[in-house]
């Protein structure tokens, strides 16, 4: 008999974890932003400074990412330059070094425009690009428990029916990250474009499985230099759009609440019928106006129908709801760009 039900809640577990999830679908989105300013010709010979690093320094290599901002700053200018046959010259880095050293080259404080870098020494520069990134990593440590396999099978057959469990580690993590761009002219060191962009957060949770899981650390988390990377890179796009034509790409995943239009709504986005997953989304939505990921999934089809406005206004209300969401807070930048 106990035998019979040990195996009876182990058939329970897999119900439990194998039922069917909600429907889920990814979006792909492309776009070439124009800038609403032009690069004046009087600055197109530009000099890219290593990234001024500040904040949790002993958490990622602070000359390392200095560096790696710098030369993707490089590449997507020119990239710009190449696409869009727009005449920009960057100034070589390797003279840089030279004519400023190393030191000096990842010295420059955007926010004062006094400092004192003699960026005139920079021969045929008449911007520079300066950059100042901000990384914050906050981690908590704590414990988790679970149903340990032996202990489930030995407590049905000899152990009084009681199921034991075991205790397993698990983290948290939480990385911020706050980046400042600046373009300033090359003589009198004024700012020309500025970008100061607001704290951008990516959250992650190690989770411990109720039924026979495993130590759960920050070693299973998405890698700390993939997440600075993006974060930075997005940041950086935000700050070039305003001069110079900037490609923007994103997906998201749109996910189904548990109400019935909302799940017609991402199986209809599947299939790439926005008109007819809008049409269930907002059946959802008018049920229940807290039903965040019916407003999300459909600004994602208000998006991908070019209504931007319309896809700005369902983004805003999912945000509300769900302000730590990353992909909703995302979102809400991307298409205020295409909205304005």
């Amino acid at each position: 008999m106990k035998r019979n039900c040990v195996l009876m809640m182990l058939g329970l577990v897999l119900i439990v974890t194998g039922c069917s999830k909600a429907p889920t679908a990814m979006v792909d989105f492309s776009y070439t932003i124009q800038p609403k300013q032009s690069l004046s010709d009087d600055y197109m010979n530009i000099a890219v400074y290593n990234a001024r690093m500040e904040g949790d320094k002993g958490e990622f290599d602070e000359k390392k990412w200095s560096e790696m901002t710098a030369d993707l700053i490089q590449y997507h200018l020119q990239q710009a330059a190449e696409n869009h046959n727009i005449p920009l010259k960057l100034v070589d880095r390797e003279h840089m070094k030279i004519a400023l050293g190393e030191k000096d080259l990842a010295a420059a404080d955007i926010t004062d425009s006094g400092d004192e870098i003699a960026s005139a020494q920079i021969e045929g520069a008449t911007a520079i690009l300066t950059s100042k990134i901000m990384v914050k990593i906050d981690k908590q440590k704590g414990k988790g428990r679970t149903v340990s396999g032996l202990g489930a099978i030995a407590g049905g057959w000899g152990g009084g029916g009681r199921v034991q469990t075991s205790e397993v580690d698990k983290e948290s993590r939480n990385i911020t990250v706050t980046c400042q761009f600046q373009l300033k002219d090359a003589a009198n060191n004024s700012a020309i474009f500025a970008y100061s962009g607001k704290p951008a957060q990516h959250y992650e949770k190690g989770k411990t499985s109720p039924f026979f899981g495993g130590s759960k650390t920050e070693s299973d988390m998405t890698p700390r230099d993939k997440v600075i990377g993006e974060i930075v890179e997005d940041q950086l796009k935000r700050f070039l759009v305003k001069f110079v034509p900037t490609e923007i790409e994103a997906t998201c995943k749109v996910k189904a609440s548990g109400h019935e239009m909302s799940v017609e709504g991402v199986r209809a986005m599947v299939i790439d019928d926005y008109e007819t997953a809008l049409s269930n989304f907002k059946q959802a939505i008018a049920e229940d106006r807290d039903d965040h990921k019916s407003l999300f999934g459909a600004g994602v089809c208000c998006e991908k129908l070019k209504k931007y406005g319309e896809a700005l206004k369902y983004y805003k209300q999912a945000r509300s709801l769900k302000s730590k969401e990353g992909q909703y807070s995302d979102a809400v930048a991307r298409v205020s760009t295409m909205a304005s």
